[in-house]
């Protein structure tokens, strides 16, 4: 409750008063507080319910802000990246989310298997406490190695002068400011895109909930036994991280719209084969092994390219966007721990109402994929209108430039050398209007900025 709520209300004020960097080092702390408390209700089991709430409450809050002040973090590296390298964004969006995947699923594997090996040790007595403590040393180490990460800042850009800005907010009408709290919320209401891509969210809370209450307590645990569940859910870590740098090449190469199909088709694939086959007969370790690898793809693609997707298409306002996308996710989790397990069959019957569940979730993800890449190619066209109809004799600006000639380069579809023009453009959409500039004069130097891909 803490983490949905955090992410939908503070989380995109708390990023943008402390800054990405510093909403970061904040809530790693707060983490390592977190992870503490489980230590502490272990070596003092007379306040452990005390700890463990007050740590889940700070957990909770951290997580909330943290991830998207993550998202945020992530998306201006992968600007200054792009701008330093002069590749389009989309191309550093997929490579960043790869690498960060790749690097975020191979530590949670080796953890993973840190806690097999401690938990397994019969000549550890206080093995749980031990592996808490573990846990809280490589929570501060992370926490204190942050502090020595700089801060990034906006990849540099050329902007409109003051005299013109006003001018132009004059002729069109500016859009009132958000209320920083409500930053979230009100993406929802002005751009539906995060609607739109809500699905793919609460699909990936919904298939968590599904692999864990179901997968790993019932069908795991009555066919090859409960020691099993620790080797298999690494798999899903190994194969996720593996498969990571593959899948931004894939994304980078042949857009990210491919690579959200795979993903959803993994997942698809694992809720169908758990309602056409008997628990049965996909209780052994090769049926098990490939439902584990198939949530572990279709989990890199949701960590990797999805981010990269999010970071693409809201570059304007990611903290709103990255808030909504864990609030999404965090709610279909909270509904699905809540909900699942009385939702759970005898362990000879198929799990048809929670599948039902997560394949219309599915269904709902591809569909909604594209209605916002509809949606986000017809805002484009608007916006590549609107840029037209502010320049004066069809982009002609007095220095012999032709419709067809050089302002043609600018993917907001005019001519960057338009007084005023990037503060129109940013009034419709600020992330679409990223190659509009200022001209001293007129023959000051077109360039261009690519936009995001979407496909």
């Amino acid at each position: 409750a803490f983490y949905t709520g955090t992410a939908l209300l503070v989380a995109p004020d708390v990023v943008r008063r402390l800054g990405s960097k510093g909403a970061l080092n904040w809530g790693l702390f707060l983490y390592c507080a977190y992870v503490a408390s489980y230590a502490i209700a272990l070596v003092f089991p007379a306040v452990r319910w005390s700890a463990v709430l007050f740590g889940a409450a700070l957990g909770g809050l951290a997580a909330g802000w943290n991830w998207t002040a993550q998202g945020e973090f992530f998306g201006l590296a992968a600007e200054l990246y792009a701008h330093t390298l002069q590749i389009e964004p989309g191309t550093a969006t997929s490579f960043f989310s790869g690498v960060f995947a790749t690097l975020y699923l191979g530590l949670e594997l080796a953890l993973k298997l840190v806690s097999s090996y401690v938990l397994s040790k019969p000549d550890l007595p206080h093995a749980p406490r031990d592996l808490f403590v573990i846990y809280t040393i490589v929570a501060a180490a992370a926490s204190v190695g942050m502090l020595f990460v700089r801060p990034v800042q906006h990849a540099p850009k050329a902007t409109d002068t003051p005299d013109d800005e006003a001018q132009v907010e004059r002729s069109i009408g500016a859009a009132p400011p958000a209320p920083k709290l409500l930053l979230a919320l009100t993406l929802m209401q002005r751009d539906p895109k995060i609607l739109l891509l809500a699905p793919i969210n609460t699909s990936f809370g919904f298939m968590a909930s599904l692999m864990n209450f179901y997968v790993n307590g019932v069908l795991v645990k009555s066919t090859i036994g409960a020691p099993s569940i620790g080797v298999l859910t690494a798999i899903i870590s190994g194969v996720a991280s593996a498969c990571s740098l593959p899948i931004s090449w894939l994304s980078a190469r042949f857009g990210k719209g491919i690579v959200i199909q795979i993903g959803a088709t993994m997942f698809a694939a694992e809720v169908i084969a758990l309602l056409v086959f008997a628990p049965a007969t996909l209780g052994h370790w090769h049926t098990l092994i490939a439902l584990y690898t198939a949530h572990g793809i279709g989990r890199a693609i949701w960590e990797g390219p999805n981010r990269a997707l999010i970071a693409d298409l809201f570059s304007d306002n990611r903290e709103g966007a990255f808030a909504n996308t864990i609030m999404q996710s965090g709610l279909a989790s909270t509904i699905g721990y809540f909900a699942f397990p009385s939702l759970i069959p005898a362990r000879s019957a198929r799990p048809v109402v929670m599948a039902i569940i997560c394949l219309a979730n599915l269904v709902l993800a591809l569909v909604g994929y594209a209605a916002a890449a509809a949606h986000h190619a017809r805002h484009r066209r608007e916006q590549s209108a609107l840029y037209e109809s502010l320049i004066p004799n069809g982009g002609d600006d007095g220095a012999g430039a032709s419709p067809g000639g050089p302002a043609s380069a600018c993917v907001c579809g005019g001519d960057a050398t338009v007084p005023g023009a990037a503060s129109a453009l940013r009034d419709v959409s600020p992330s679409a209007a990223p190659c509009a500039a200022a001209a001293p004069s007129a023959g000051a130097t077109r360039h261009r900025s690519p936009s995001p891909s979407t496909s």
